[in-house]
């Protein structure tokens, strides 16, 4: 995907950093040849002294940016989304959520029947395994990775959970250490390292993937990092409170509508919009995107670059204390949830690296990862509303994009009386039916339509309201 550069990254010293890199594994490497080293633990050492450098160069990619349109009700990101549904973090009355005593080793939507162990599969795997592991001189090398990958490729869900049953916490960490921070020729890139998180994740069962995670960031996408300083100080936002669950769903309730979608306590208007506007213009395409696999996982289909990829999510969602979704859900609606948006936008969290590199985007980037389709970007004032109507009437997509604070603030849209039609800045919203012969055009926000009804205004103002309009064809 096209991911922006975040602005406030310091980059300043990379260059230093990486020569007093190269220096510093030479230095170990001459003590490790003097010492005679050999064992896994020197190794572990090695790895270790060179982690923090190499970390500084396998960063997943930032999107985004300052100017790119997000929520937090209006304001410059310092705040959770005071005005979207959920923000409250409040249980309908009758609606809390039952927690078994005892967790399921298995996701609820995971087939009853599942293909079998065969013990002697499973033995001779652990046995490769442990081989690739064990490396030699230099240490777990890219070949020793690729071996250990080969070992378990061709087993089963039920062979994958005894093969990692088998093992020992430190010979998982181990594992997972030498590919996030292997040395000298070691270590995988994270496009390598995620073909076997995929392959794990689209077949373990939910123990196993839960022990996994212990490991890695790379199964379930950090949200520690949503809604910046002013989510970190307040000890009710939930980067601070909520945790992964799984909750009473089904992926899909009838037919995909993009009036079921509500925005959460994140800043991913854009991908919201995104969602919601291919979802009308063709419902198919989101349907399309989401396969279920037999362990209960859902394997989403992306674009990048134009490359399909696939994203395999389990179904655990951020939830708060309450039991309830932290980010987009059904709107007014649950449990059980239809999962789809959570599905879409935990995938995208995954791909782009965690939940904070999803605060802030552009719906063109947004419709282009869910279609394969090449969105295009305007002014306002470039399409004409005879053009917008043709667009939607012939299955596309636009989202569009308000203004930024400073602009707004000379708008009526933006005031607080506006009521129903009350714009927020730097905020997406998705178009949902032009009126040519009425000369208006109607606007939805992505918070969800039960507390933020369409809006319908004049085309005229909608020139003056919006800096951006993107356009996708999707079918």
């Amino acid at each position: 995907m096209n991911h922006r550069a975040r602005c406030g990254r310091d980059e300043r010293g990379a260059g230093t950093l990486e020569y007093v890199g190269v220096i510093v594994v030479a230095a170990v490497l001459v003590v490790a040849v003097i010492a005679g080293v050999r064992s896994t633990g020197a190794a572990q050492h090695v790895a270790a002294a060179v982690c923090d450098i190499r970390s500084a160069f396998s960063q997943a990619g930032d999107c985004g940016g300052d100017d790119a349109p997000t929520t937090y009700d209006g304001q410059d990101g310092d705040g959770l989304t005071a005005g979207a549904p959920g923000g409250s973090g409040e249980v309908p009355a009758g609606e809390e959520q039952e927690q078994d005593d005892a967790p399921s080793p298995d996701y609820v939507n995971a087939a009853d029947e599942r293909e079998e162990a065969d013990p002697e599969r499973v033995a001779d795997a652990l046995e490769e395994l442990r081989d690739a592991l064990e490396g030699g001189f230099f240490g777990v090398r890219a070949g020793d990775l690729e071996d250990a990958r080969d070992a378990v490729e061709d087993l089963n869900g039920r062979e994958l959970d005894a093969l990692i049953a088998s093992m020992d916490d430190e010979e998982l960490e181990r594992w997972v250490s030498q590919m996030e921070d292997g040395w000298l020729l070691g270590g995988w890139s994270r496009e390598e390292r995620r073909e076997l998180w995929e392959l794990l994740a689209s077949r373990a069962s939910k123990a196993t993937l839960d022990r996994l995670s212990g490991f890695t960031d790379e199964l379930q996408p950090s949200f520690d990092g949503v809604g910046g300083d002013g989510a970190r100080d307040d000890p009710q936002s939930p980067a601070n409170v909520a945790e992964f669950g799984e909750v009473a769903h089904d992926l899909f309730v009838g037919t995909v509508r993009p009036q079921e979608v509500s925005q959460g306590m994140i800043g991913d208007c854009w991908w919201i919009a995104s969602m919601m506007a291919v979802a009308q213009a063709d419902p198919q395409v989101i349907r399309d995107a989401i396969t279920t696999n037999p362990n209960g996982t859902y394997t989403v289909h992306l674009y990048r670059d134009g490359q399909r990829v696939a994203v395999t999510v389990t179904p655990d969602m951020v939830l708060m204390p309450d039991g309830t979704p932290a980010f987009v859900s059904n709107d007014g609606a649950g449990p059980p949830y239809e999962l789809w948006p959570m599905v879409l936008e935990k995938a995208l969290a995954l791909e782009y690296g965690d939940y904070e590199q999803i605060e802030g985007g552009w719906p063109s980037d947004g419709m282009t990862a869910l279609t394969g389709r090449e969105s295009t970007s305007h002014g306002t004032g470039d399409l004409s509303i005879q053009q917008l109507a043709s667009t939607l009437s012939d299955g596309g997509a636009i989202g569009v994009a308000s203004l930024e604070p400073e602009d707004a603030k000379k708008s009526t849209y933006y005031q607080q009386d506006a009521g129903a039609n009350r714009l927020f800045a730097n905020h997406a919203y998705y178009v949902q039916s032009v009126d040519v012969k009425g000369g208006t055009v109607t606007l939805v926000n992505p918070w969800g339509i039960a507390g933020n009804p369409p809006i319908t205004m004049p085309y005229t103002d909608y020139l003056e309201q919006f800096r951006q309009v993107d356009v996708n064809e999707v079918s």
